[in-house]
């Protein structure tokens, strides 16, 4: 800054008090210099304080300037900070605050985070969503992405932000939560909702503290299951009996309470001989893991990595880091379920994807069928693998003609003869070819094919068979093989967004995972952005 520039500022100005605050490059840098560029006004369309009458709010550009700080480094909770912002130059230098001006509270900045969520007046899109599209835009349009782009698309565990409980607590907690939110919807005492539903453990400091047993005997222990599983089925009877006579603004959480808890019962317990609910001996697909994070499950990365959480999903270049779509979903998940929406977003923003790499896990037929036709996008992965029986042949050495509806065995015989049969696995029908019993009575390959039946033999396509051969078509080209091994860079696409707090989320369900992760996903292609364009500054002053 120069001499004439620092005269005309105020003293309280942070680059006043540190003309070196704002280091080229850099995010707050960034923020400060562009900030009317990155954040226009119709994105907040909606946040309060913008009609003539009450008095002034916030503006919607400082508190996004600082959601966005808020996951520098690691990511730090909301409290830390909005301190920081009160202390640190280089953040009230990108917020457009002097010393001595106040710092929004934690309760504007969670409300503000409350408004991002929600969807936008003119477009029926969650805000963070819009913003996210719209940084993407303008790192494009500034060149961020070159045209060398390689574009993929991985996974990685995002841990959830409450506590992972077992049955026991499951039910107590949840039993104990729900009291307090009727105390609160009836505008009464926990002590007196107690007295109300007969059940002591409301008052309790914990779940298990409030039962004089030995929990390593099996028999008390079933006991206490059996018990609270009880209590549970009554209270919820008591609650949807009386939830006429509490606000309607209300309604929603004790009935979501309700739910979960009934949940717990369905997939942890069963009966026993003696009529009891025990724990089952099984393990529930869909069984919850954290009654205050009802949408988190449990999750797998691998065979001996196991998570509790969601999964966050990202799509983008993994020559510049440039992510370009991301999506959080619960921890169990499929890999490739996302994926379609991941594509399409990314699309949408950049004509020039015409290939994603992926892992296996994305390798799936449907996916690439829905991929190719829908946004005209192939995915790049290994085939699905083919497992026979020793001495047995497959399908998919057999030769079609899609357009004469004809195939050709292993002997060399062709037939147009098939019908339609039921294809269980994806609920529609597939075709069927068949050739005659006489056919195959004197070919040499008959028990490899057909087996021990006696009669012809059959073929039955998969429902996406052609894009099963393209890919194993295209897996035989040594140049595939070779751009494949680019996949490995995704997992520093991954990793950015970890190490900037995208490994454990700083709220409770899907909504704020999501919002985290994408301002996170903001946060680091602002990083790029602030590169991109102080080298364009200094080339500028070079020349």
């Amino acid at each position: 800054m120069s001499k004439r520039s620092l005269a005309q500022i105020s003293i309280r100005n942070p680059e006043f008090v540190d003309p070196g605050c704002l280091e080229p490059g850099t995010v707050p840098w960034l923020l400060a210099r562009h900030g009317s560029m990155l954040f226009p006004a119709w994105l907040f369309k909606g946040w309060r304080g913008g009609k003539r009458l009450g008095r002034p709010a916030w503006p919607a550009i400082i508190l996004v300037k600082l959601l966005c700080l808020r996951w520098t480094g690691e990511g730090m909770p909301r409290t830390e900070s909005i301190q920081r912002a009160q202390r640190d130059t280089s953040w009230r230098a990108a917020l457009g605050l002097e010393f001595g001006d106040p710092t929004p509270s934690e309760k504007t900045v969670r409300d503000f985070e409350r408004f991002m969520r929600q969807r936008h007046p003119e477009t029926d899109t969650p805000r963070y969503l819009m913003l996210h599209e719209h940084i993407v835009r303008t790192c494009l349009d500034l060149g961020v992405v070159g045209k060398d782009a390689i574009w993929a698309t991985d996974s990685t565990p995002m841990r959830c932000f409450g506590a992972v409980q077992d049955t026991v607590r499951l039910l107590g907690d949840g039993l104990r939560s729900l009291g307090k939110s009727w105390a609160r919807a009836t505008r009464t005492s926990l002590e007196s909702v107690a007295r109300q539903w007969d059940l002591d453990l409301l008052l309790s400091k914990s779940t298990k503290g409030a039962f004089s047993l030995d929990w390593r005997d099996p028999d008390q222990r079933g006991g206490v299951f059996d018990q609270l599983a009880r209590q549970v089925i009554e209270v919820v009877q008591v609650v949807r009996r009386e939830l006429p006579s509490i606000r309607p603004a209300k309604r929603k959480g004790v009935l979501r309470r309700c739910r979960s808890l009934l949940k717990v019962i369905r997939d942890d317990l069963e009966g026993d001989e003696d009529g009891r609910l025990v724990v089952a001996r099984r393990v529930a697909r869909d069984r919850l893991v954290s009654i205050l994070d009802p949408q988190a499950r449990h999750g797998r990365k691998s065979r001996s990595r196991t998570f509790n959480g969601f999964k966050m999903h990202v799509l983008g270049d993994v020559v510049s880091g440039l992510v370009a779509s991301v999506a959080v979903t619960p921890g169990n998940g499929h890999d490739g379920s996302p994926a379609p929406r991941l594509i399409r977003r990314a699309k949408a923003l950049c004509e020039d994807i015409e290939q994603v790499l992926a892992d296996t896990a994305y390798g799936g037929a449907r996916l690439r069928h829905v991929s190719r036709h829908v946004s005209d996008v192939q995915i790049l992965t290994p085939p699905p693998p083919v497992t026979l029986p020793e001495g047995k042949l497959g399908r998919l050495d057999m030769d079609i003609d899609f357009e004469a509806l004809t195939m050709t065995c292993h002997g060399g015989v062709t037939t147009s003869t098939w019908t339609w049969a039921p294809s269980v696995d994806y609920g529609v029908h597939v075709r069927r070819f068949r050739w005659p019993t006489e056919t195959c009575a004197g070919c040499r390959l008959r028990d490899a094919c057909c087996g021990k039946k006696r009669e012809g033999h059959w073929v039955k396509l998969h429902p996406y068979e052609r894009e099963l051969r393209a890919a194993r078509e295209d897996w035989r080209q040594a140049e595939v093989r070779t751009l494949y091994r680019k996949r490995s860079e995704c997992e520093r696409l991954v990793n950015e967004p970890i190490r900037h707090g995208g490994r454990q989320a700083r709220g409770f369900g899907l909504g704020a995972a999501n919002l985290q992760a994408h301002v996170i996903v903001v946060r680091c292609n602002l990083g790029l952005l602030a590169r991109k364009l102080a080298e364009r500054e200094i080339r500028g002053k070079a020349a």
